[in-house]
């Protein structure tokens, strides 16, 4: 989206599938997630399978973390996010790669029942449309600094969570629950520091 009457600045919103797909693999095994930090369960939840059980390891558990943090230093290179490729899968022959076998086809339909009813809740009518308006951030710090902003693109990465969350990967490029990004406060309160530095 960009901020009206400005060619200065843009943001690019995408539904992130792989690190959802990463997220479900996690949820669905029972994994545990990184150590240094909480990253939340998707939303709505995702079921517990009893028959992944032999295969959610300490070891697997490990090269998750590892799979989540490399896909996070990827979405974080100079390149352009919204078309760099997906990742492969976890590593052949590990308990990580039989578990993301096992539910990579139910990660890839429950991700595209996520997009229908995100893409439903953020163009089914005007008000939620503006809900969603990040411009509105934008708009109040250059009031706030007295001047337009300096040209920049910001890429936001959205996640289907089962709470507010956000990380900024790197200086343009943030990944936020869906739930974070509708709920105008906790989006504004999260951009700030994020715009002021690009702005």
């Amino acid at each position: 989206m960009r901020h009206l009457g400005s060619n200065s600045w843009s943001m690019r919103i995408d539904f992130e599938q792989h690190c959802s797909n990463m997220l479900y693999v996690r949820d669905a095994a029972g994994l545990t997630g990184p150590a240094d930090y909480v990253v939340p369960a998707l939303a709505p939840a995702v079921e517990l399978r009893a028959d992944l059980a032999p295969y959610a390891t300490s070891g697997a558990a490990e090269d998750w973390d590892r799979w989540w943090t490399a896909r996070l230093d990827h979405l974080g290179t100079r390149a352009r996010p919204d078309i760099t490729p997906a990742g492969p899968p976890p590593e052949p022959g590990t308990d990580l790669r039989a578990l993301f076998n096992a539910v990579i086809d139910d990660a890839n339909a429950w991700w595209r029942e996520r997009k229908v009813e995100f893409v439903e809740r953020t163009t089914g009518g005007g008000a939620r449309l503006a809900k969603a308006h990040a411009g509105e951030t934008v708009a109040r710090i250059e009031r706030e600094i007295g001047r337009t902003s300096a040209p920049f693109e910001l890429t936001v990465k959205l996640l289907p969570m089962d709470r507010k969350w956000g990380r900024r990967i790197h200086p343009t490029l943030v990944v936020v629950s869906e739930r974070l990004w509708l709920d105008a406060d906790a989006r504004d309160a999260f951009l700030d520091p994020v715009v002021r530095t690009l702005a």
